[in-house]
């Protein structure tokens, strides 16, 4: 009997066979379905944040213990940002203008953070607000009685004739009884910067306004806490070499239109240390003085009709 041909598998074997491939596919499916949850699980993740440092808060300058207003934006804080440079240009056409209450109160919010530009700006406003007749904190009212004359009433509230004469239009010292005069009554001081050439005039201990100087070359100009002991226009020069008198006027003459001498409580040692005017231009902005704290004339004689003696000088590095 001849065997049967082989034609196909057997009915068992093929339904083995389907088996197999049908769980070959669905654990393949399940594969699939793993990684898709896996990278959708990854996608929702949120990357880790790392810790900020805090924000760094603006460089202030300090006079003892009291803060005063920024100095300018950290290398690394943002530039002026349009609204602000608008907002300082309409500070600016106030001024121009003639609008010292408006430019004043417009630079109000430029003061949390202020630019250099802005810092300039307000040395401007606070300038011509003091020397004229417009309101502003110090400003007081007081009545000429008999035996009153300028001096007298300059030493009476810490001020200067030449502030009391600015802020009330006057062209000579003479005063009667029963006129009432403004007078300012506040606390000027002065903090000089070695390292930035700086020389920021300070009212209760704020800024009011900045000024370029020029100070002692090699850190001459000693860091140490002066007062202005005496004041002198058209000051002579005695001249260190030889001790000679130099009068105002002469070419030889370094001490500019204006001199503020001064002296050191703690440090007795220390004479011959001033703040003056210079006319060697160049000079300011670096440290090129034999010690003193040199100015612009037109600055320091600005400065001169503001600080009454015995103002605080503070000078730092």
């Amino acid at each position: 009997m001849e065997r049967p041909i082989y034609a196909g598998p057997k009915p068992g074997n093929r339904t083995r066979r389907w088996r197999t491939v049908f769980g070959i596919i669905v654990i393949i499916q399940l594969i699939v379905l793993a990684l898709y949850l896996y990278q959708r699980k990854q996608s929702t993740i949120e990357p880790p944040t790392t810790s900020q440092p805090a924000q760094q808060q603006p460089t202030t300058i300090q006079s003892n213990s009291e803060p005063l207003i920024s100095e300018k934006p950290l290398p690394n804080q943002s530039a002026p940002s349009p609204a602000s440079l608008n907002q300082l240009s309409l500070v600016e056409q106030a001024l121009q203008n003639g609008q010292i209450e408006l430019a004043y109160e417009r630079i109000q919010p430029l003061l949390t953070q202020p630019s250099s530009s802005v810092i300039e700006a307000l040395g401007q406003i606070n300038i011509q607000r003091l020397h004229s007749a417009l309101p502003m904190d110090g400003k007081i009212f007081y009545t000429v009685q008999s035996g009153d004359y300028l001096q007298k009433i300059a030493r009476q509230y810490n001020t200067t004739i030449a502030l009391i004469k600015s802020m009330n239009s006057m062209q000579t010292d003479t005063i009667r009884i029963g006129a009432r005069l403004l007078v300012f009554n506040g606390s000027f001081s002065i903090q000089v910067s070695k390292n930035k050439n700086t020389l920021d005039l300070l009212l209760n201990n704020q800024l009011f306004k900045r000024y370029p100087v020029g100070t002692g070359e090699f850190g001459k100009t000693p860091a140490v806490e002066f007062f202005i002991y005496d004041k002198i226009i058209d000051p002579p020069w005695t001249r260190p070499t030889d001790n000679r008198l130099i009068e105002y006027g002469d070419p030889e003459n370094v001490l500019g239109t204006r001199w503020m001498a001064l002296k050191s409580t703690d440090n007795s040692n220390l004479k011959g240390f001033g703040i003056h005017g210079t006319w060697e231009r160049d000079s300011i902005g670096s440290q090129s003085s034999a010690g003193c704290v040199r100015m612009f004339n037109e600055d320091v004689e600005e400065l001169f009709d503001i600080v009454p003696r015995k103002s605080r000088v503070t000078i730092i590095e």
